[in-house]
């Protein structure tokens, strides 16, 4: 038995001898319910942004490395099996790389979230093959004003199945994106000019905006936990396989292309792996549909070095659709949390969540 003065409690503001409080300081409940954002969690939004961007930009200049490859003869096919080996072949590489954080258990995945993997790589197929044979029908930049839809998309699958509220700065962010696309693209100066119009092509630009959404949609939930990269390297396999099993089927690989074009076409490959594993960082740290929003300054990235690399004009209409991009960005920005993924942050950055003993530890390539 205790003596009855020590299994007393102690009086608030009591200290012992060395001057140390022998009880914590009252904290009220509203301090308790609504904890105020941290330097922290404003420089995982900034991070989160600087790689969509980055990813959204990668992808941008693999537009202008395509134009390369197809004066050098290489066929879409072709294009999009080595875009999609080579992607393949680097990230591999950098998750066996001596200097990997984490070990084969990185590697060792549930074979429920192999096949979620899987379904993500068959999205890419579909958004990529469905881009490609619209441009058969279309001006390239009708379709790839119909293609980048898919913000909204986004934002819509992720308030009706992920409960991420429709915020007025959300909407507002998506509404400055999509005007942007449509200044900088402008399709109707392509359509005034007698480009060919098809209610076909449209709805393959469609479908591709609709699995370019549900990839962004579902990369969140189907990757929570894991490391971008790890949900590249399990992806970009299927879509690989589908593209050269395609062409191995009907001998369609451009073997005599030019040596610039075989350049373009690995340079492409090497900026996919880094722009996919690049967006899924992003999409962890900043939610589904606030990425997508960001996402479009990638038909600004491609206008801007068309006109620096092929003097395509640079007109004041352009312009404004840049601004409003870069608005619509900087709207999102300011936006505090990613409602749909609470909890979650790290899922997909490359770090494990903290240990019992605070530290967080590295899992992923440096």
């Amino acid at each position: 038995m205790r003596p009855a003065e020590e299994c007393a409690e102690p009086v608030a503001g009591a200290r012992t001898p060395r001057g140390i409080p022998l009880t914590t300081p009252p904290v009220s409940a509203d301090a308790r319910a609504t904890p105020a954002p941290t330097a922290g969690a404003s420089r995982d939004r900034w991070v989160g942004i600087g790689a969509t961007m980055l990813a959204a930009i990668s992808f941008g200049v693999q537009g202008v490395l395509g134009k390369y490859a197809s004066a050098g003869g290489a066929s879409v096919p072709t294009l999009l099996t080595l875009r999609f080996g080579v992607a393949t072949l680097i990230v591999w590489a950098l998750l066996l790389a001596p200097r990997l954080r984490g070990g084969p258990g990185l590697l060792r995945q549930p074979r429920r979230r192999l096949l979620g993997f899987g379904v993500l790589g068959l999205l890419f197929v579909t958004n990529s093959l469905f881009y490609f044979q619209a441009l058969a029908f279309l001006p390239v930049g009708t379709a790839t004003l119909l293609v980048y839809l898919f913000p909204a998309l986004v934002v819509l699958w992720s308030a009706l199945f992920f409960g991420e509220r429709l915020t007025r700065a959300k909407l507002g962010a998506l509404a400055l994106a999509l005007l942007g696309c449509a200044l900088t693209i402008d399709p109707a100066a392509a359509l005034a000019a007698g480009a060919a119009f098809s209610w076909v092509g449209v709805a393959l630009a469609l479908g591709s905006a609709l699995s370019n959404s549900w990839y962004a949609t579902l990369a969140a939930p189907l990757g929570r936990g894991v490391p971008g990269v790890i949900v590249t390297a399990y992806s970009l396999p299927v879509t690989a396989a589908c593209f050269g099993g395609a062409v191995l089927a009907t001998r369609g690989f451009s073997g005599g292309m030019s040596p610039g074009a075989w350049a373009a076409c690995l340079a492409i490959g090497a900026l996919t792996g880094g722009a996919i594993a690049l967006f899924l960082f992003g999409i962890a740290r900043i939610g589904a549909s606030r990425a997508a929003v960001v996402a479009t300054s990638e038909p600004a990235t491609a206008v801007l070095l068309g006109a620096l690399l092929f003097a395509e004009p640079l007109t004041p209409p352009k312009l404004l659709g840049g601004a409003c991009i870069l608005a619509g960005v900087l709207l999102v920005s300011r936006q505090q949390g990613v409602r749909a993924y609470e909890g979650g942050r790290h899922a997909g950055s490359g770090f494990r969540r903290r240990s019992d003993a605070g530290s967080e530890t590295p899992s992923g390539v440096r």
